[in-house]
């Protein structure tokens, strides 16, 4: 062989073992692309199932943590749900109460600020807030320095409210912003305390303090103040969780605490919002963070044909839309806040109203999206999927007592359109709340909402009577001691003769009717009667046209 053939073989050789180098190598790279592309869809995965884990928001009352019992109750309910491996919780809790609203730390630091403008003792009511904490904190938590700890945060938050009160001792007058910072210190103390004793038990738990959120927020800005303490509070809540954020270990499970008092409010926090404050701020914060559900627990098992305490036959409801809650909490049951139930309804979240006492039972559930023309009928995720429903389609009737009722006779038919204008803007210069208004050309009754002082009543009376030249008893008058009593029921919606059937039903028991309202939608109808036969005209309704004229259901299709 010459030696130029020789060196062809060798060159067509190498050139074949070169390309078989590029295909491995072509192949590799392959492979190592399809390693790393599925590595990170893996990790898109993992992330993704993480962001799509369930929220849930859970709003405790006072009334469910006043007492070591109470606290250990709803911890573990927090632990529970939290421990669920494809589940978030966010707690928000009201201020402790140990037994009653007027055993609360709210209502006694509000003595407390009383007695101060009075130059009275106000240690009584502030020693009394911290017993009820300390007995919770030596009772729930093991570790000495955690309870230490607590312990220090609380007593620096009531030397702050001694030294606010000593100050108000001496200028005796209280702004709706200095009862803001009253009434806020209820909020930080319980929301450090869960927060802390959850920490005891090895939960990892943000305390999320929103008193200062803003400095006033502006609530009649018709939902602009909500976007902003939305945008707010993710971004507090962001934070909480990116201190706790583990992409290795998924299974850390973080419970922030979040004060249900949010901050100062123009006009003062009890005035604008009321005590239920806690339940819109639990609301906010489902909506903020797009949560699955908003439960509300409480010491009842959910929403009743009627009130326990009044009506031995009265039944738990398996649900209720969303107007018919809003018609409930609007006139006397305390379920809900009613601003809650307004923000729930635009971010569409379902709100679950359930015991601390009873967590297996599954409550009452508000089923957002359901309509006033629905019969009850469908799927249902409770115990029960029918709830309690007449054939009237009245679900439930309440009531509320300490009612002023004010009646006005106007002296000019043909004024009458600019008559009632003033009388309504009287009524917003003097804050005057109105649950029921009934009119006609020249006469206007009105029912004023229990929470509006009479002080208050007694000055826009005076400027009626000035500006439209009103005579007492002759054209304008005021009743106390009234009741309003209302049926509410979405099959009530175009009910023929449903009206006539609860008048009827009162006449009957002898019980007079002073004043007659229905809303445009239908779904309650509501009189006024004096409040010496408010419990004998509920009682009534509820028997002869919920309980009598109701299917007979067994005890799991009611529960």
């Amino acid at each position: 062989m010459s030696l130029f053939m020789l060196f062809r073989q060798t060159a067509s050789r190498y050139h074949l073992f070169k390309q078989k180098l590029l295909r491995l190598s072509v192949i590799s790279r392959r492979r190592n692309t399809t390693t790393t592309t599925t590595n990170t869809t893996n990790n898109s995965t993992h992330k993704s199932s993480k962001k799509a884990r369930r929220l849930i928001v859970q709003k405790f009352g006072g009334t469910s943590l006043g007492t070591q019992d109470k606290m250990e109750k709803a911890i573990s309910i927090m632990k529970q749900f939290a421990s669920e491996r494809d589940t978030r919780v966010i707690v928000v809790v009201s201020a402790l109460s140990s037994e009653v609203k007027e055993q609360g730390t709210t209502t006694r630091l509000l003595r407390a600020a009383e007695n101060a403008i009075e130059q009275k003792d106000f240690q009584s009511a502030l020693n009394q807030i911290e017993d009820t904490h300390l007995d919770v904190i030596y009772t729930m938590m093991k570790c000495r320095r955690n309870r230490e700890h607590i312990r220090g945060e609380l007593s620096r938050e009531l030397e702050e409210i001694r030294a606010f009160c000593s100050s108000l001792s001496v200028i005796r007058e209280l702004s709706p912003r200095s009862m803001d910072k009253i009434v806020g210190c209820g909020e930080r103390m319980s929301a450090s305390l869960v927060s802390a004793i959850l920490h005891d038990h090895g939960v990892a738990s943000p305390y999320v303090n929103l008193s200062n959120v803003f400095d006033a927020l502006d609530t009649t800005q018709r939902g602009g103040f909500q976007q902003l303490f939305k945008e707010r509070l993710r971004q507090l809540l962001s934070a909480a969780y990116a201190e706790h954020d583990d992409d290795e270990h998924d299974a850390v499970v973080v419970v922030p605490v979040l004060t249900g008092f949010f901050g100062h409010v123009q006009s003062g926090m009890l005035h604008t919002i009321g005590r239920g404050y806690t339940d819109l701020t639990a609301a906010l914060c489902a909506g903020a963070m797009k949560a699955d559900t908003l439960q509300v627990w409480k010491e009842s098992d959910g929403i009743f044909t009627g009130n326990p305490t009044k009506i031995d036959d009265a039944k738990l409801l398996s649900f209720v839309t969303p107007d018919e809650a809003s018609e409930l909490t609007a006139f006397g049951n305390e379920v809900l806040n009613p601003f809650t139930m307004k923000c729930c309804i635009e971010d569409n979240i379902p709100v679950q109203i359930l015991n601390t006492f009873e967590p297996r039972k599954y409550g009452t559930v508000v089923r957002i999206g359901s309509s006033n023309d629905e019969e009850g009928e469908g799927e249902g995720e409770g115990e029960g999927d029918d709830r309690y429903r007449s054939q009237h389609g009245i679900i439930a009737v309440c009531s509320k007592k300490d009612i002023y009722v004010l009646h006005l006779t106007l002296n000019d038919h043909h004024q009458s359109r600019h008559d009632l204008a003033l009388i309504f803007a009287l009524f917003k210069q003097f804050s005057i709340k109105t649950d029921l208004i009934s009119t006609s050309s020249v006469n206007v009754s009105v029912a004023i909402n229990e929470s509006t002082a009479l002080s208050d009543i007694d000055a826009v009376i005076r400027e009626l009577k000035q500006q439209l030249h009103l005579n007492d008893g002759h054209n304008i008058s005021l009743k106390a001691n009234r009741a309003i009593v209302s049926c509410i029921g979405s099959g009530m919606f175009h009910q023929i003769g449903i009206a006539s059937k609860i008048f009827a039903c009162l006449s009957r028991r002898s019980i007079n009717i002073e004043m007659i309202s229905q809303g445009s939608s239908e779904i309650s109808v509501s009189t006024v009667i004096h409040s010496e036969q408010m419990d004998e005209a509920i009682k009534v309704i509820h028997n002869d046209l919920i309980i009598d004229a109701s299917p007979q259901l067994t005890s799991s299709q009611i529960l």
